[in-house]
């Protein structure tokens, strides 16, 4: 019996989508650009966006190693790049701009996804994991609460706070301990096969797909089930139960 659920948060609880990353990218390099041009930091517009580049490339390296990265190195990184360095004060800054670029252009949520929850938190305990990125886990509960649902969730488990990603087990283990939850009263869902997924079965959880957002994976029968539309997802969740 399924005693509780937990979500990937990218592309799984809310839908990002190219143009959105875009103006996020544009206000963090516009903002820091007069941030640090305040401080006598003279850098043009392309200079800033690149040093974020390198910061993102960063955490995308890590990324593939399954190490999160906290925004405090992605901010050196960013500095080191500039070859500037920042008071505390200013790195602190840097941070803010980063995380508010995504509250200030957020992702809609999935569809159905907000009329869900409720019905969801009723019957079981619900709980986020995630690879944040370049927004740290405490904007991306901001993003939550603003969309008023950060309340359904018991635990948040954010890389940047944990020093790893998914598809490393510890991630999994760690949320549902906090839970107080087995491994095999839980279920998983999110959109990449590569680490929700696989994760997720690794951990010993159930795991399902959400291809609402990310349409097309490799493996995609490793996933218990997979779902497009989260009006499916109870119905599938009582089929897998059945399916034991």
């Amino acid at each position: 019996m399924i005693q509780a659920i937990t979500f990937d948060f990218w592309q799984t609880l809310y839908a990002d989508n190219t143009e959105l990353i875009k103006q996020r990218e544009n206000h963090r390099a516009t903002y820091c650009q007069e941030f640090l041009s305040k401080y006598g930091y003279k850098f043009t517009f392309g200079k800033v966006k690149h040093a974020y580049q390198m910061a993102y490339e960063l955490v995308a390296e890590a990324w593939q190693i399954h190490r999160g990265v906290p925004m405090e190195e992605c901010i050196l990184q960013f500095t080191k790049t500039l070859g500037i360095n920042l008071t505390p004060f200013q790195a602190h800054q840097v941070k803010s701009i980063t995380g508010n670029s995504t509250l200030l252009h957020p992702p809609p949520l999935a569809p159905f996804i907000k009329d869900l929850l409720p019905q969801l938190a009723d019957k079981y305990q619900l709980g986020i994991i995630s690879d944040t990125g370049m927004t740290a886990g405490t904007f991306l509960r901001d993003m939550l609460k603003n969309n008023e649902i950060l309340d359904y969730f018991s635990v948040q488990t954010f890389s940047d706070e944990t020093g790893f990603t998914k598809p490393d087990v510890v991630q999994y283990r760690t949320t549902l301990e906090k839970m107080g939850v087995n491994p095999s009263e839980a279920l998983h869902i999110g959109d990449l096969v590569r680490t929700d997924i696989t994760g997720a079965k690794n951990a010993g959880m159930y795991a399902i797909r959400f291809a609402g957002v990310t349409t097309e994976q490799e493996n995609e029968d490793l996933a218990n089930a997979t779902i497009s539309d989260y009006r499916q997802l109870e119905n599938a969740i009582e089929k897998l139960m059945h399916s034991k």
